[in-house]
């Protein structure tokens, strides 16, 4: 497992904040930083672990890793990240504000991980943030690290004020977004049993065709796709027990046939059940 440091990543006399823009394909390997890292997926989704638990990420996905927590993507494709990095010297000053916002609480109090899910104009705020912050670093003109400083603090409270309107099963404003997101605890809730997209959208509460057409404007992939995703972050998880029969783990996912959900957990993550358990 690697460990990333902080002399690896900062400059010493520049401000410590770092923002990265990246597109993965394939596997990231299993790491830990000293750093703080503030994560936001731009477009695609990734089978991501964390801390032994695994989960799906999708466009608009927002959330934090602490110092210390073992991380990585078992499977990414065309997806892009934004990774905001910094050290605890960029909380300097700000510490008591930070632990009077709920959402921030976790940058403190070490909560377990949690993830937000940014509607598509929450979006748009976000990414003109970030991509402001790489831009000020990189250019350099007048004042550049107070208004580094500045972004960095506004892309803290935008992050806490979607905690208070968002729990990515409440997120967001009409009721098309709330009924995706009823569509997504129902693939969650039934993922074993394969759920049909007719299923879906009847629980959703809108029609197939235009449940899929929301479904992949908001979240970037389709229902199938995402539910075909869930089940194969679920069969991740299962993995890590090696106590466990690679054909029990594939019954009690409702596969009839282990060699259909070995091929599709190769789908999704690159890798075999036998090769990813090896591996984890």
């Amino acid at each position: 497992m690697d460990k990333l440091t902080n002399s690896g990543h900062f400059d010493e006399g520049l401000p410590p904040v770092i923002v990265m823009n990246n597109e993965h394909h394939g596997r990231v390997s299993l790491h830990c930083h000293e750093f703080y890292e503030l994560v936001f997926i731009g477009r695609g989704v990734a089978l991501h672990s964390h801390e032994n638990s695994t989960q799906i990420l999708t466009t608009g996905d927002f959330f934090f890793i602490l110092p210390g927590e073992v991380h990585s993507y078992i499977s990414t494709n065309n997806t892009a990240l934004y990774n905001c990095l910094f050290t605890d010297a960029a909380l300097e000053g700000i510490r008591g504000d930070i632990a009077g916002l709920e959402g921030l609480k976790r940058l403190a109090a070490g909560k377990p991980f949690e993830r937000m899910h940014a509607s598509l104009p929450e979006m748009q705020e976000i990414q003109v943030t970030l991509e402001r912050m790489i831009w000020e670093r990189l250019n350099r003109p007048v004042g550049w690290e107070l208004k580094l400083k500045s972004l960095f603090e506004s892309l803290l409270v935008t992050y806490a004020r979607l905690y208070g309107v968002n729990s990515r099963s409440e997120s967001g404003a009409g009721a098309n977004f709330n009924s995706v997101m009823k569509a997504v605890s129902y693939i969650e809730g039934n993922y074993a049993l394969g759920p049909s997209l007719e299923d879906v959208a009847k629980a959703s509460g809108l029609s197939a065709g235009y449940l899929s057409r929301q479904f992949k404007g908001m979240l970037g992939t389709s229902p199938s796709e995402y539910a075909r995703n869930f089940r194969m972050a679920k069969a991740a998880e299962l993995l890590r027990d090696e106590r466990r029969s690679i054909a029990d783990i594939s019954q009690e996912l409702g596969f009839a046939d282990i060699s259909l959900f070995s091929r599709q957990f190769r789908q999704v993550t690159g890798i075999s059940p036998t090769g990813f358990r090896k591996n984890k």
